[in-house]
Protein backbone atom coordinates (compact mmCIF):
# COMPACT_ATOMS: atom_id res chain seq x y z
CA UNK A 1 0.00 0.00 0.00
CA UNK A 2 0.93 3.07 -0.73
CA UNK A 3 0.54 6.58 1.07
CA UNK A 4 -1.57 8.97 -1.83
CA UNK A 5 1.08 11.99 -1.65
CA UNK A 6 1.05 12.05 -5.32
CA UNK A 7 -2.42 12.07 -6.25
CA UNK A 8 -3.53 14.27 -2.81
CA UNK A 9 -0.92 16.74 -1.87
CA UNK A 10 -2.43 18.01 0.88
CA UNK A 11 -3.65 14.99 2.67
CA UNK A 12 -4.77 16.86 5.79
CA UNK A 13 -7.12 18.81 3.66
CA UNK A 14 -8.89 15.74 2.60
CA UNK A 15 -11.88 14.84 3.96
CA UNK A 16 -13.61 11.15 4.06
CA UNK A 17 -17.14 10.27 4.27
CA UNK A 18 -17.76 6.50 4.93
CA UNK A 19 -20.61 4.92 3.46
CA UNK A 20 -22.81 5.95 0.41
CA UNK A 21 -26.25 5.52 2.05
CA UNK A 22 -28.42 8.50 2.24
CA UNK A 23 -26.84 9.68 5.30
CA UNK A 24 -23.56 9.51 3.59
CA UNK A 25 -24.55 11.56 0.40
CA UNK A 26 -26.15 13.82 3.03
CA UNK A 27 -23.11 14.56 5.02
CA UNK A 28 -20.81 14.96 2.01
CA UNK A 29 -23.42 17.80 0.58
CA UNK A 30 -23.37 19.55 3.55
CA UNK A 31 -19.91 19.52 3.67
CA UNK A 32 -19.75 20.96 0.09
CA UNK A 33 -22.59 23.72 1.09
CA UNK A 34 -21.04 24.78 4.44
CA UNK A 35 -17.92 25.66 3.05
CA UNK A 36 -15.53 22.94 3.72
CA UNK A 37 -12.58 23.81 1.70
CA UNK A 38 -11.09 19.94 1.72
CA UNK A 39 -11.22 17.58 -0.55
CA UNK A 40 -14.01 15.34 -0.14
CA UNK A 41 -14.07 11.58 -0.71
CA UNK A 42 -16.80 9.32 -0.30
CA UNK A 43 -16.43 5.77 0.63
CA UNK A 44 -19.16 2.75 -0.76
CA UNK A 45 -18.45 -0.65 -0.20
CA UNK A 46 -21.33 -1.81 -2.49
CA UNK A 47 -22.12 -1.18 -6.45
CA UNK A 48 -24.82 1.13 -5.81
CA UNK A 49 -25.73 4.29 -3.15
CA UNK A 50 -28.62 5.10 -1.29
CA UNK A 51 -28.63 2.07 1.31
CA UNK A 52 -31.91 0.88 2.02
CA UNK A 53 -33.28 3.08 0.17
CA UNK A 54 -34.45 1.35 -3.08
CA UNK A 55 -36.72 1.74 -5.64
CA UNK A 56 -37.77 -0.67 -8.18
CA UNK A 57 -39.08 0.58 -11.76
CA UNK A 58 -40.93 -1.85 -14.30
CA UNK A 59 -40.87 -1.15 -17.81
CA UNK A 60 -44.20 0.26 -17.70
CA UNK A 61 -43.39 2.72 -14.86
CA UNK A 62 -44.94 1.15 -11.83
CA UNK A 63 -42.61 0.94 -8.89
CA UNK A 64 -41.86 -0.44 -5.94
CA UNK A 65 -40.38 0.26 -2.82
CA UNK A 66 -38.42 -2.73 -1.27
CA UNK A 67 -37.21 0.22 1.47
CA UNK A 68 -38.54 3.49 3.12
CA UNK A 69 -41.36 4.44 0.74
CA UNK A 70 -42.44 8.02 2.58
CA UNK A 71 -41.08 10.81 4.62
CA UNK A 72 -42.84 12.49 7.74
CA UNK A 73 -43.16 16.28 7.33
CA UNK A 74 -43.75 17.06 10.44
CA UNK A 75 -40.79 18.02 12.61
CA UNK A 76 -37.35 19.83 12.67
CA UNK A 77 -35.92 16.43 10.96
CA UNK A 78 -39.19 16.48 8.73
CA UNK A 79 -38.67 20.38 8.05
CA UNK A 80 -34.53 19.70 7.16
CA UNK A 81 -35.62 16.72 4.96
CA UNK A 82 -37.55 19.44 2.77
CA UNK A 83 -35.01 22.00 2.94
CA UNK A 84 -32.88 19.76 1.36
CA UNK A 85 -35.45 18.50 -1.57
CA UNK A 86 -35.96 22.03 -2.25
CA UNK A 87 -32.18 22.65 -2.69
CA UNK A 88 -31.95 19.77 -4.94
CA UNK A 89 -34.61 21.21 -6.83
CA UNK A 90 -36.83 18.23 -6.38
CA UNK A 91 -39.92 20.40 -5.96
CA UNK A 92 -42.03 19.66 -8.44
CA UNK A 93 -41.07 15.45 -7.86
CA UNK A 94 -43.00 15.60 -4.91
CA UNK A 95 -46.12 14.06 -4.26
CA UNK A 96 -47.85 14.63 -1.29
CA UNK A 97 -50.93 12.81 1.29
CA UNK A 98 -52.28 15.04 4.01
CA UNK A 99 -53.66 14.51 7.55
CA UNK A 100 -57.20 14.22 5.89
CA UNK A 101 -56.44 10.97 3.38
CA UNK A 102 -57.15 7.87 4.14
CA UNK A 103 -53.99 6.18 4.46
CA UNK A 104 -52.93 9.10 7.21
CA UNK A 105 -56.09 8.38 8.69
CA UNK A 106 -57.24 4.49 8.73
CA UNK A 107 -54.35 2.57 10.68
CA UNK A 108 -55.22 -0.62 11.57
CA UNK A 109 -54.06 -3.75 13.74
CA UNK A 110 -54.36 -7.60 12.94
CA UNK A 111 -56.03 -9.61 16.17
CA UNK A 112 -57.59 -13.31 16.01
CA UNK A 113 -57.22 -12.82 12.37
CA UNK A 114 -59.29 -9.47 12.24
CA UNK A 115 -58.48 -6.28 11.01
CA UNK A 116 -59.27 -3.32 13.49
CA UNK A 117 -59.06 0.23 12.85
CA UNK A 118 -56.94 2.16 15.94
CA UNK A 119 -58.50 5.33 17.29
CA UNK A 120 -57.90 8.32 14.91
CA UNK A 121 -59.70 10.89 16.41
CA UNK A 122 -60.78 12.93 20.32
CA UNK A 123 -64.53 11.15 19.72
CA UNK A 124 -62.73 7.44 19.12
CA UNK A 125 -60.73 7.82 22.03
CA UNK A 126 -63.67 7.92 24.09
CA UNK A 127 -65.11 5.01 22.09
CA UNK A 128 -64.76 1.76 22.88
CA UNK A 129 -63.00 0.40 20.22
CA UNK A 130 -61.92 -3.51 19.30
CA UNK A 131 -59.19 -5.16 20.43
CA UNK A 132 -59.30 -2.72 23.20
CA UNK A 133 -61.54 -3.27 26.42
CA UNK A 134 -62.27 0.11 27.29
CA UNK A 135 -61.88 3.73 25.75
CA UNK A 136 -58.59 5.13 25.62
CA UNK A 137 -58.83 8.07 27.11
CA UNK A 138 -59.16 5.59 29.87
CA UNK A 139 -56.08 4.45 29.51
CA UNK A 140 -54.81 7.68 29.52
CA UNK A 141 -56.16 8.39 33.17
CA UNK A 142 -54.61 5.56 34.54
CA UNK A 143 -50.79 7.93 33.72
CA UNK A 144 -51.99 10.28 36.27
CA UNK A 145 -52.07 7.74 38.97
CA UNK A 146 -49.98 5.79 38.21
CA UNK A 147 -46.47 5.35 40.33
CA UNK A 148 -43.43 7.04 39.21
CA UNK A 149 -40.35 4.49 38.85
CA UNK A 150 -37.27 6.61 39.18
CA UNK A 151 -34.79 4.81 36.32
CA UNK A 152 -32.00 6.25 33.70
CA UNK A 153 -33.72 3.45 31.35
CA UNK A 154 -36.15 0.87 30.85
CA UNK A 155 -38.26 -0.75 27.92
CA UNK A 156 -40.72 0.98 25.85
CA UNK A 157 -43.11 -1.61 26.81
CA UNK A 158 -42.49 -1.83 30.24
CA UNK A 159 -42.94 1.96 30.40
CA UNK A 160 -45.90 1.90 28.68
CA UNK A 161 -47.48 -0.97 30.60
CA UNK A 162 -47.01 0.67 33.79
CA UNK A 163 -48.66 4.18 32.80
CA UNK A 164 -50.85 3.35 30.31
CA UNK A 165 -51.98 -0.30 30.91
CA UNK A 166 -51.26 -3.55 29.34
CA UNK A 167 -53.64 -2.89 26.56
CA UNK A 168 -52.05 -0.13 25.05
CA UNK A 169 -48.52 -2.00 25.36
CA UNK A 170 -49.76 -4.91 23.62
CA UNK A 171 -52.11 -3.71 20.73
CA UNK A 172 -50.39 0.41 20.19
CA UNK A 173 -46.64 0.36 21.34
CA UNK A 174 -45.71 -3.33 20.33
CA UNK A 175 -47.55 -3.59 16.88
CA UNK A 176 -45.83 -0.06 16.29
CA UNK A 177 -42.35 -0.44 17.16
CA UNK A 178 -42.51 -4.09 15.22
CA UNK A 179 -43.52 -2.05 12.08
CA UNK A 180 -40.53 0.55 12.33
CA UNK A 181 -38.27 -1.12 14.23
CA UNK A 182 -39.16 -4.18 13.04
CA UNK A 183 -38.23 -4.97 16.79
CA UNK A 184 -39.06 -6.36 20.25
CA UNK A 185 -41.10 -3.43 22.03
CA UNK A 186 -40.03 -5.67 25.66
CA UNK A 187 -36.15 -5.15 24.78
CA UNK A 188 -36.06 -1.38 22.96
CA UNK A 189 -35.69 1.82 25.04
CA UNK A 190 -37.95 3.96 26.10
CA UNK A 191 -34.82 6.78 26.89
CA UNK A 192 -34.03 6.30 23.12
CA UNK A 193 -37.35 6.00 21.44
CA UNK A 194 -39.59 8.25 23.39
CA UNK A 195 -37.29 10.10 25.49
CA UNK A 196 -38.79 13.27 26.25
CA UNK A 197 -42.06 11.24 27.85
CA UNK A 198 -39.30 9.57 29.93
CA UNK A 199 -37.47 12.59 30.68
CA UNK A 200 -41.23 14.13 32.18
CA UNK A 201 -42.18 11.26 34.05
CA UNK A 202 -38.55 11.38 35.53
CA UNK A 203 -39.08 15.20 36.80
CA UNK A 204 -42.91 15.74 37.34
CA UNK A 205 -44.22 11.59 38.05
CA UNK A 206 -46.58 11.72 35.25
CA UNK A 207 -46.09 11.44 31.24
CA UNK A 208 -49.45 14.00 30.31
CA UNK A 209 -49.00 16.06 33.45
CA UNK A 210 -44.86 16.28 32.49
CA UNK A 211 -46.09 17.23 28.85
CA UNK A 212 -48.68 20.12 30.07
CA UNK A 213 -46.25 21.56 32.76
CA UNK A 214 -42.72 21.46 30.57
CA UNK A 215 -44.51 22.93 27.42
CA UNK A 216 -41.25 25.43 27.38
CA UNK A 217 -39.34 22.39 26.28
CA UNK A 218 -40.71 20.95 23.91
CA UNK A 219 -39.05 21.00 20.39
CA UNK A 220 -39.13 24.59 18.85
CA UNK A 221 -39.03 25.12 15.29
CA UNK A 222 -35.80 25.69 13.56
CA UNK A 223 -36.13 29.58 12.32
CA UNK A 224 -33.84 28.45 9.32
CA UNK A 225 -35.74 26.18 8.00
CA UNK A 226 -39.00 27.29 8.52
CA UNK A 227 -38.15 29.66 5.90
CA UNK A 228 -38.14 27.31 3.31
CA UNK A 229 -40.67 27.92 0.64
CA UNK A 230 -41.30 23.86 0.48
CA UNK A 231 -41.56 23.59 3.99
CA UNK A 232 -44.06 26.42 4.07
CA UNK A 233 -46.17 24.53 1.88
CA UNK A 234 -46.00 21.68 3.82
CA UNK A 235 -47.11 23.31 6.78
CA UNK A 236 -49.80 25.04 4.94
CA UNK A 237 -51.22 21.67 2.70
CA UNK A 238 -51.15 19.98 6.01
CA UNK A 239 -48.77 17.55 4.60
CA UNK A 240 -48.58 14.23 6.18
CA UNK A 241 -46.14 12.35 4.36
CA UNK A 242 -44.37 12.69 0.99
CA UNK A 243 -42.69 10.64 -1.55
CA UNK A 244 -41.22 11.38 -5.12
CA UNK A 245 -42.46 10.40 -8.52
CA UNK A 246 -40.32 7.63 -9.58
CA UNK A 247 -39.74 6.56 -6.07
CA UNK A 248 -37.64 7.56 -3.09
CA UNK A 249 -34.73 6.65 -5.04
CA UNK A 250 -35.06 9.44 -7.30
CA UNK A 251 -34.00 11.61 -4.19
CA UNK A 252 -30.61 9.46 -3.58
CA UNK A 253 -29.72 9.96 -8.20
CA UNK A 254 -30.55 13.64 -7.85
CA UNK A 255 -28.34 14.15 -4.87
CA UNK A 256 -25.70 11.97 -6.12
CA UNK A 257 -25.80 14.10 -9.58
CA UNK A 258 -25.06 17.41 -7.27
CA UNK A 259 -22.22 15.95 -5.45
CA UNK A 260 -20.31 14.82 -8.91
CA UNK A 261 -21.58 18.56 -10.30
CA UNK A 262 -19.62 19.74 -7.07
CA UNK A 263 -16.69 17.98 -7.15
CA UNK A 264 -17.11 15.24 -4.92
CA UNK A 265 -15.11 11.85 -5.67
CA UNK A 266 -17.64 8.80 -4.98
CA UNK A 267 -15.59 5.64 -4.96
CA UNK A 268 -17.96 2.77 -5.68
CA UNK A 269 -17.03 -1.16 -4.87
CA UNK A 270 -14.36 0.40 -2.22
CA UNK A 271 -14.81 -1.18 1.53
CA UNK A 272 -12.68 0.68 3.63
CA UNK A 273 -10.57 -2.25 5.26
CA UNK A 274 -8.98 -0.39 8.73
CA UNK A 275 -8.62 2.92 10.19
CA UNK A 276 -5.15 3.41 11.79
CA UNK A 277 -4.19 6.99 13.97
CA UNK A 278 -1.52 8.92 12.30
CA UNK A 279 -0.44 11.90 14.89
CA UNK A 280 -3.56 13.70 14.71
CA UNK A 281 -5.22 12.72 11.53
CA UNK A 282 -6.40 9.28 10.35
CA UNK A 283 -5.40 6.71 8.01
CA UNK A 284 -8.32 5.22 5.76
CA UNK A 285 -7.12 1.83 4.45
CA UNK A 286 -8.93 0.18 1.39
CA UNK A 287 -7.39 -2.62 -0.96
CA UNK A 288 -5.55 -0.65 -3.36
CA UNK A 289 -4.80 2.16 -1.27
CA UNK A 290 -4.10 4.12 2.31
CA UNK A 291 -4.76 7.54 2.69
CA UNK A 292 -4.05 10.16 5.56
CA UNK A 293 -7.48 12.13 6.72
CA UNK A 294 -7.86 15.34 8.80
CA UNK A 295 -11.42 14.65 9.18
CA UNK A 296 -13.71 11.38 9.00
CA UNK A 297 -17.49 11.05 8.97
CA UNK A 298 -18.89 8.10 9.44
CA UNK A 299 -22.27 6.79 8.06
CA UNK A 300 -21.78 2.83 8.32
CA UNK A 301 -23.79 0.99 10.46
CA UNK A 302 -22.16 0.63 13.78
CA UNK A 303 -21.36 -3.13 13.20
CA UNK A 304 -19.53 -2.51 10.37
CA UNK A 305 -17.55 0.51 11.78
CA UNK A 306 -16.51 -1.60 14.75
CA UNK A 307 -14.52 -4.27 12.54
CA UNK A 308 -12.33 -1.32 11.21
CA UNK A 309 -11.54 1.04 14.19
CA UNK A 310 -10.89 -2.12 16.47
CA UNK A 311 -6.69 -1.34 15.87
CA UNK A 312 -7.84 2.20 16.99
CA UNK A 313 -9.74 1.28 19.91
CA UNK A 314 -11.11 -1.72 21.06
CA UNK A 315 -13.23 -0.16 23.71
CA UNK A 316 -14.74 2.01 20.71
CA UNK A 317 -15.13 -1.15 18.74
CA UNK A 318 -16.51 -3.21 21.33
CA UNK A 319 -19.08 0.00 22.12
CA UNK A 320 -20.32 0.03 18.51
CA UNK A 321 -20.38 -3.79 18.11
CA UNK A 322 -23.18 -4.04 21.08
CA UNK A 323 -25.87 -2.47 18.86
CA UNK A 324 -27.80 -5.25 17.52
CA UNK A 325 -29.79 -5.51 14.15
CA UNK A 326 -32.84 -7.38 12.58
CA UNK A 327 -33.48 -8.65 9.04
CA UNK A 328 -36.65 -7.79 7.14
CA UNK A 329 -38.08 -10.20 4.93
CA UNK A 330 -39.91 -7.93 1.95
CA UNK A 331 -42.60 -9.05 -0.45
CA UNK A 332 -44.30 -6.80 -3.03
CA UNK A 333 -47.02 -8.16 -4.42
CA UNK A 334 -48.98 -6.48 -7.46
CA UNK A 335 -52.78 -7.04 -8.49
CA UNK A 336 -55.34 -5.95 -11.35
CA UNK A 337 -57.55 -3.57 -10.29
CA UNK A 338 -58.75 -1.98 -7.13
CA UNK A 339 -59.04 -5.03 -4.57
CA UNK A 340 -58.88 -3.34 -0.90
CA UNK A 341 -62.09 -2.83 0.90
CA UNK A 342 -61.48 0.03 3.10
CA UNK A 343 -58.40 2.55 1.88
CA UNK A 344 -56.00 2.49 4.60
CA UNK A 345 -52.46 2.91 5.19
CA UNK A 346 -52.13 -0.99 6.14
CA UNK A 347 -52.01 -3.24 9.25
CA UNK A 348 -49.61 -4.27 11.92
CA UNK A 349 -49.69 -7.68 13.49
CA UNK A 350 -48.49 -7.35 17.30
CA UNK A 351 -46.11 -10.29 18.92
CA UNK A 352 -48.56 -12.14 20.46
CA UNK A 353 -50.40 -13.39 17.30
CA UNK A 354 -49.31 -16.31 16.16
CA UNK A 355 -48.32 -14.70 12.23
CA UNK A 356 -45.05 -14.42 10.72
CA UNK A 357 -45.73 -10.97 9.33
CA UNK A 358 -45.02 -7.81 10.94
CA UNK A 359 -47.58 -6.02 8.83
CA UNK A 360 -48.94 -5.40 5.41
CA UNK A 361 -48.47 -1.77 3.91
CA UNK A 362 -51.17 -0.46 1.48
CA UNK A 363 -49.07 1.17 -1.22
CA UNK A 364 -51.71 2.02 -3.67
CA UNK A 365 -53.80 3.33 -0.96
CA UNK A 366 -51.39 6.22 -0.42
CA UNK A 367 -50.09 6.50 -3.84
CA UNK A 368 -51.87 5.07 -6.71
CA UNK A 369 -50.55 3.72 -9.77
CA UNK A 370 -53.59 3.13 -12.05
CA UNK A 371 -55.75 0.20 -12.53
CA UNK A 372 -53.71 -2.17 -9.67
CA UNK A 373 -53.39 -2.84 -6.00
CA UNK A 374 -50.01 -3.10 -4.74
CA UNK A 375 -49.07 -4.26 -1.36
CA UNK A 376 -45.76 -4.70 0.61
CA UNK A 377 -45.34 -7.54 3.45
CA UNK A 378 -43.07 -7.41 5.81
CA UNK A 379 -42.17 -10.45 7.74
CA UNK A 380 -39.67 -11.51 10.20
CA UNK A 381 -37.42 -8.83 12.09
CA UNK A 382 -36.58 -9.37 15.91
CA UNK A 383 -37.77 -13.33 15.25
CA UNK A 384 -36.63 -14.08 11.49
CA UNK A 385 -34.08 -16.60 12.09
CA UNK A 386 -36.09 -18.37 14.56
CA UNK A 387 -39.34 -18.11 12.08
CA UNK A 388 -37.13 -19.04 8.85
CA UNK A 389 -33.70 -19.56 9.49
CA UNK A 390 -30.60 -18.50 7.96
CA UNK A 391 -31.13 -18.54 4.72
CA UNK A 392 -34.88 -19.79 3.85
CA UNK A 393 -35.99 -19.80 -0.09
CA UNK A 394 -37.49 -16.56 -1.19
CA UNK A 395 -40.01 -19.20 -2.71
CA UNK A 396 -41.10 -19.33 1.04
CA UNK A 397 -41.12 -15.91 1.99
CA UNK A 398 -43.99 -15.32 -0.88
CA UNK A 399 -45.79 -18.45 0.02
CA UNK A 400 -46.35 -16.72 3.52
CA UNK A 401 -46.88 -13.36 2.12
CA UNK A 402 -49.12 -14.71 -0.35
CA UNK A 403 -51.23 -16.98 2.32
CA UNK A 404 -51.13 -13.72 4.74
CA UNK A 405 -53.21 -11.55 1.86
CA UNK A 406 -55.53 -14.05 1.06
CA UNK A 407 -56.33 -15.26 4.57
CA UNK A 408 -57.14 -11.83 6.19
CA UNK A 409 -57.24 -9.46 2.73
CA UNK A 410 -59.61 -12.16 1.32
CA UNK A 411 -57.44 -11.79 -1.61
CA UNK A 412 -57.55 -15.19 -3.46
CA UNK A 413 -55.94 -14.30 -7.17
CA UNK A 414 -52.50 -14.80 -7.91
CA UNK A 415 -50.67 -11.37 -8.19
CA UNK A 416 -49.42 -10.62 -11.90
CA UNK A 417 -46.29 -9.63 -10.27
CA UNK A 418 -44.12 -10.05 -7.17
CA UNK A 419 -40.57 -9.37 -5.81
CA UNK A 420 -39.15 -10.88 -3.04
CA UNK A 421 -36.14 -9.49 -1.00
CA UNK A 422 -34.55 -10.43 2.26
CA UNK A 423 -33.15 -6.72 3.98
CA UNK A 424 -29.92 -8.35 5.82
CA UNK A 425 -29.10 -6.42 9.31
CA UNK A 426 -31.15 -3.65 7.48
CA UNK A 427 -32.54 -1.51 11.08
CA UNK A 428 -30.62 -1.13 13.95
CA UNK A 429 -32.04 -1.64 17.20
CA UNK A 430 -32.25 1.14 20.24
CA UNK A 431 -32.16 -1.67 22.89
CA UNK A 432 -32.41 -0.30 26.67
CA UNK A 433 -28.77 1.38 27.30
CA UNK A 434 -28.79 2.31 23.79
CA UNK A 435 -28.47 6.27 24.47
CA UNK A 436 -25.87 5.36 27.36
CA UNK A 437 -23.57 3.54 24.85
CA UNK A 438 -23.84 6.29 22.05
CA UNK A 439 -22.76 9.08 24.52
CA UNK A 440 -19.67 6.90 25.91
CA UNK A 441 -18.99 6.20 22.05
CA UNK A 442 -18.91 9.98 21.24
CA UNK A 443 -17.02 10.54 24.68
CA UNK A 444 -14.61 8.11 24.26
CA UNK A 445 -14.14 9.06 20.14
CA UNK A 446 -13.37 12.56 21.69
CA UNK A 447 -11.19 11.58 24.63
CA UNK A 448 -8.86 9.89 22.28
CA UNK A 449 -8.36 13.30 20.14
CA UNK A 450 -10.00 11.10 16.75
CA UNK A 451 -11.03 13.61 13.93
CA UNK A 452 -13.87 11.00 13.57
CA UNK A 453 -17.51 11.65 13.56
CA UNK A 454 -20.74 9.46 13.97
CA UNK A 455 -23.66 9.24 11.56
CA UNK A 456 -26.55 7.19 10.04
CA UNK A 457 -29.36 5.76 11.61
CA UNK A 458 -27.63 3.53 14.09
CA UNK A 459 -27.46 5.92 16.60
CA UNK A 460 -29.64 8.83 17.04
CA UNK A 461 -32.90 7.67 14.78
CA UNK A 462 -33.80 4.97 12.53
CA UNK A 463 -35.91 7.11 9.68
CA UNK A 464 -34.21 8.93 6.84
CA UNK A 465 -35.30 12.31 7.91
CA UNK A 466 -33.34 10.92 11.02
CA UNK A 467 -30.31 10.17 9.13
CA UNK A 468 -30.08 13.08 7.24
CA UNK A 469 -30.65 15.37 10.77
CA UNK A 470 -27.82 12.99 11.43
CA UNK A 471 -25.60 13.83 8.87
CA UNK A 472 -25.99 17.48 9.11
CA UNK A 473 -25.72 17.44 12.70
CA UNK A 474 -22.03 15.77 12.16
CA UNK A 475 -20.70 18.15 10.24
CA UNK A 476 -21.85 21.88 11.23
Amino acid sequence: MTLLHSIFPNPEEMTAVLGGGISGLAAAYYLKTLGSSSRILVFEASHRLGGWINSTTHEDGTVYELGPRTLRAAGNAGANTLALAESLGLTEKIISINYSHASTKNRMIQVNGKLHKLPNSLKTAFTKSPPFSKPLALYALKDLFAKKVINSDESLFSFVNRRFGLEVANYAIDPMTRGIFAGNARDLSVLSLAKRMHEVEQQYGSVLGGLLKDRKNAEKPDSALTKCELVKQARKEKWAVWSLLGGLECFVKVLEEKLLQDGIEIRRNTPVKGIKKSGRKLVVQTEEEEMEIKNLVSCLPSRNLSTIVSSVSLELATLLGSIPYTTVGVVNLEYPGHLLNEPAFGYLVPSSEPNKVLGVIFDTCTFPQGDRTILTVMMGGYWFESLFGNNPPLESLLDVAMKEVKETLKISIKPVRHKVSILKDCIPQYNVGHFERVHNSRKLIHDLKLPLTLAGNSYDGVGVNDAIMSARKAVL
